[in-house]
């Protein structure tokens, strides 16, 4: 903060939050990967990191070689704590930081719970903090309720529970288990869903407002695509049920498992990583390219063509209740080619590595979007290089990719 600051005196501003969370991101992983090291058998330094990032990135994935295929329970905890801390650090970064600095688009990251102080930038953070806390365990709390209710152990309950609101994989072998009774399974597929909209959802649900809640644009596409999705594998002989478990978790870029089907097993490729791409709500724990900044797009695209035939009207488009103009679109479509750029680039360094063409596309687009479903078995044979690059890879995903930028510019620090 002393070097980036260069009059320490003065109030903070946007940009040094943002110089904050950037540090964060990148030192976090170190200070929490001591326990992976002490408590298996795998003394890899590098896999040590590699675990805490995927945690606190609420990717979920496991490189951490443990004896007998057993981990244990303390480092499951551990795991457990890492999605939350990650889960409400990137909440609280996107209703605070990259709202006042407008990157992605201005309004997409907008919520009642922030505006911009006249004093100190970090004075106004606390609040949105506090609220996100509060959500969380309230979510927590009534799902692992409800799921014990319905019959599922306390343990199980309690690791799903955190992995549906933080939209992570706290268990290492969650994907491998076999699936829930369909009640509790529809229960963590309801909190999976509030998980991956969260503020959407969880700040009309405070104020009583659950039709609100229902109704608002990024809860309605999210219903929508998950259908979309569900009905483009069923030609290839997915089952409508599995289609829409399968949709749900890789939207969510969870990757919790609600069937016993190897769905994931049979779907093409092409298919298979777009849900995740899209991912969740830009003001929840889920990656991808958000649907907020769908939303937009498609709703610029709109109005270009209801203008084709009035060249001289002047129309305009909403986004929870604001007018947004040319200016958010621009935002919008310079974070979608950041993004782009961002994922071929890393599927380059990638395929340097001398790695398959399919993992280069798993292993980028997964780690970019925090999805631990997309990696599974493709980082067993990882050298130290390209470990190096998934952990990048995870870490700029969970900054929005764009955030990173402005910290390479001096003119951004300097105001």
């Amino acid at each position: 903060m002393l070097l980036l600051t260069p009059k320490p005196e003065r109030k903070a501003r946007p940009s040094d939050a943002l110089a904050v969370v950037i540090i964060w991101w990148f030192v976090a992983p170190f200070a929490a990967a001591l326990p992976f090291v002490l408590g298996v058998a795998d003394r890899s330094i590098l896999h040590a990191i590699h675990e805490a990032a995927s945690c606190l990135t609420t990717t979920g994935h496991t490189v951490v070689l443990t004896e007998g295929s057993s981990w244990p329970a303390s480092l499951v905890v551990w795991r457990g704590v890492l999605h939350i801390f990650g889960g409400l650090a990137s909440i609280t970064t996107a209703a605070s930081v990259l709202a006042a600095i407008n990157l992605g688009g201005p309004g997409i990251h907008r919520t009642v719970l922030f505006t911009v102080p006249e004093t100190s930038f970090f004075d106004a953070v606390p609040r949105v903090a506090r609220a996100v806390v509060v959500m969380m365990a309230v979510c927590i709390v009534v799902l692992l309720g409800l799921l014990i209710m319905t019959g599922v152990p306390f343990s199980r309950a309690l690791g799903d529970s955190v992995s549906a609101i933080t939209t992570g994989l706290v268990d290492p072998y969650a994907l491998g288990r076999r699936a829930l009774a369909p009640f509790p399974n529809l229960i963590l597929g309801v909190g999976l869903v509030i998980g991956a909209l969260g503020l959407a959802v969880w700040l009309p649900l405070k104020d009583r407002k659950p039709r609100a809640a229902l109704m608002d644009p990024e809860t309605l596409v999210f219903l929508f695509l998950i259908a979309m999705f569900a009905s483009l594998v069923i030609p290839i002989g997915v089952s409508l049920g599995d289609g829409v478990a399968w949709a749900l978790s890789d939207l969510s870029t969870s990757g919790l498992a609600f069937t016993n089907s190897p769905v994931r097993d049979t779907i093409p490729l092409p298919i298979l990583v777009l849900p995740s791409l899209i991912g969740g709500s830009a003001l929840s724990a889920a990656g991808g390219v958000k649907i907020a900044r769908l939303i937009v797009l498609s709703r610029r695209a709109g109005q270009e063509f209801r203008q084709l035939g009035y060249r001289r009207s002047v129309l305009g488009f909403r986004f929870r209740d604001r007018d947004l103009d040319e200016r958010s679109v621009i935002g919008v479509w310079v974070y979608l080619i950041a993004y782009i750029v961002a994922v071929f680039v890393i599927m380059i360094a990638f395929s340097f590595l001398n790695l398959p063409f399919e993992d280069t596309i798993r292993l980028s687009i997964g780690g970019l979007t925090n999805s631990g479903a997309l990696l599974l078995g493709h980082t067993d044979h990882l050298d130290g290089g390209a470990t190096s690059l998934l952990i990048l890879s995870m870490l700029l995903g969970r900054l929005e990719i764009l955030a990173v930028i402005p910290a390479l510019s001096p003119s951004f620090w300097r105001g």
